[in-house]
C-alpha cells in the first residue's frame, strides 16, 4: 500500500470578488490596504511629503489634462480578476458616469503615478510588473529621496521597455499635450 505524500500548504490567493466579501464584511475595516497579484498588501502610513506631492500633482495635473482624461486620487483600478491596486494618481479616459458604475480597467488607464518614498522598492518591482503585464501604457514613479520622476512606458509581458529618469531641471508630458516642470510635482526643499 503506498501513500501519497500530503501537499505541503501554500498561501491562498485571494480574487477581487473574496476581497470586496472581506471587505464588505468589515474584515478589512480601518485597513489601508490594496490587492495585487491575488495578495493583500498593508500600506504604509503617508508622510507630509508623499502627501504634498499627491497633491501637488493633482492641482498641476488639472488644468494640463483639462476634459481629455479624469484624473483618480488613491482610488482602486482593475487590473485583473486578481489584481485591484489603488495608485496615487490615475489618468484615465473620461467615463460618462465618473466611474461611479465601477473601477477603470487597465484598458481606460493611461498613466499611473505613484508617489514613491518608504514604498519605493515595491512601487518600482512588483507593481511595475503588475501594470506593465495590464498593458497600462505609462507608468511614473515619483521618487522622493532622490527628487527624480521615472517614467517607464512600451509594456510588455511583465516589464516596461524604455525608462527615462527626469531630475529636476526637466519636464514630464502627461496627457494633454502640455508639460510640467518636475519642479512643480516636488515638494519644496
Amino acid at each position: 500500500m503506498t501513500h501519497s505524500a500530503p501537499a505541503a500548504p501554500r498561501p491562498h490567493r485571494f480574487t477581487r470578488q473574496e476581497y470586496h466579501r472581506l471587505a464588505e464584511s468589515r474584515l478589512l475595516v480601518d485597513e489601508r490596504v490594496e490587492l495585487l497579484d491575488g495578495v493583500i498588501i498593508a500600506m504604509s502610513p503617508q508622510n507630509s511629503p508623499h502627501a504634498a506631492t499627491i497633491h501637488r500633482l493633482l492641482f498641476t495635473l488639472l488644468p494640463v489634462v483639462g476634459d481629455t482624461a479624469y484624473i483618480r486620487i488613491q482610488a482602486p483600478i482593475v487590473l485583473n480578476d486578481w489584481s485591484e491596486p489603488e495608485p496615487d494618481i490615475v489618468i484615465c479616459q473620461p467615463d460618462p458616469t465618473d466611474y461611479a458604475q465601477h473601477h477603470p480597467r487597465a484598458d481606460q488607464v493611461m498613466v499611473v503615478i505613484e508617489v514613491a518614498d518608504s514604498s519605493l522598492v515595491y512601487d518600482q518591482g512588483q507593481k511595475a510588473r503588475a501594470y506593465a503585464a495590464s498593458g497600462i501604457p505609462e507608468y511614473w514613479v515619483v521618487n522622493l529621496a532622490d527628487r527624480t520622476v521615472a517614467i517607464l512606458t512600451d509594456p510588455s509581458r511583465d516589464q516596461y521597455q524604455h525608462e527615462q529618469i527626469k531630475g529636476e531641471d526637466d519636464t514630464v508630458f502627461p496627457p494633454g499635450g502640455q508639460t510640467i516642470a518636475v519642479t512643480a510635482i516636488l515638494p519644496p526643499q
